[in-house]
């Protein structure tokens, strides 16, 4: 019996050990997908569409690469260079036939925070911003693009020694909850950190705790203080009225125009006996009014206060 247990153990001990060529092109067939679908494509059928898709998010990726390089504090040049390997790198480790992957908000969000502590915009770098490199860009913004850089590297190491583990299996802890929370949170985030670009405003970089609420506080504050009698006041009646405007329906315009002298005159009726006219509104200047129901009732009610008044007098 422990002989028949030792020879099984020393089978399996071979298979484990022995390496086989069909095994190691299914393990690149798994770690390389393009190997696998790459001799079945299809060009007559795929080669147009999929070049029509691959322009449309080239364009896309200009200027959202851009815009990322931004929030990552470092040269908007580099947001071109991250968005052309990306998607070099998952067409040949990627599964997804329609993911367009790149760079996003939240990884330049974090990029930036250690580009900014590293490397602070200080009166020193402002001063030594004129001496350029070999690509045209100052020391300054070489040690910051070196710092991205490190840090993208370190991010990458991190996951593959995630995937190597078999880590993505735990993601099944996170509930559905967990991660709305934390996806909203991060828009958020994403949103308040870009208001000092929309608004023109210079606020200097804070990372630590509070640092969102801090954002959110500043950019109130400049911007109903400061920008009080122009942007903040020019902005709240455009939004006032586009708000007016769009919830209540308009109302019917009466027109009454060229006309040098418009006289609105009631009979009055005291005892039987028919009096003069009387003139209880005289207009001498053309008018326009633009609620046409309101116009009526109003004048209805100094009718009616009128002759309220010839009666007491009459009394």
């Amino acid at each position: 019996m422990t002989g028949a247990k030792r020879k099984k153990k020393n089978v399996l001990w071979s298979k484990m050990h022995t390496p086989h060529w069909e095994d190691f092109k299914q393990w690149c067939r798994k770690r390389l997908p393009i190997l696998e679908w790459a001799p079945h494509y299809n060009l007559k059928e795929n080669l147009l569409p999929d070049t029509v898709s691959g322009i449309m998010l080239a364009v896309q990726q200009v200027t959202q690469g851009l815009a990322f390089a931004i929030l990552s504090s470092v040269h908007p040049v580099f947001g071109l260079y991250g968005s052309l390997f990306p998607a070099i790198i998952y067409a040949m480790f990627g599964m997804g036939h329609h993911v367009a992957t790149g760079t996003f908000a939240l990884t330049s969000l974090i990029s930036a925070n250690a580009v900014e502590r590293l490397v602070p915009l200080s009166v020193q770098n402002l001063t030594t911003q004129s001496n350029t490199s070999v690509l045209g860009l100052s020391d300054f913004e070489m040690q910051r693009i070196g710092v991205a850089a490190a840090v993208s590297f370190l991010g990458g190491v991190i996951q593959v020694a995630m995937f190597v583990l078999q880590l993505g299996s735990a993601t099944f802890l996170l509930t559905e909850p967990v991660i709305s929370a934390m996806t909203t949170g991060a828009a958020t985030h994403v949103v308040t950190s870009q208001v000092k670009y929309l608004l023109g405003m210079k606020i200097p970089y804070i990372s630590g705790p509070l640092t969102f609420f801090y954002g959110i506080w500043v950019s109130t504050y400049v911007f109903t203080i400061c920008f009080a009698a122009n942007v903040g006041l020019l902005f709240g009646v455009v939004c006032t009225i586009a708000i007016v405007i769009a919830r209540f329906p308009r109302a019917k315009t009466l027109s009454i125009k060229n006309i040098k002298e418009m006289e609105f005159k009631v009979k009055t009726e005291v005892d039987g006996e028919t009096l003069k006219q009387v003139k209880i509104v005289s207009i001498n200047n053309p008018l326009v009014f633009l609620n046409v129901k309101k116009f009526h009732t109003d004048l209805i009610n100094i009718i009616q206060k009128e002759n309220a008044s010839n009666l007491l007098l009459d009394d």
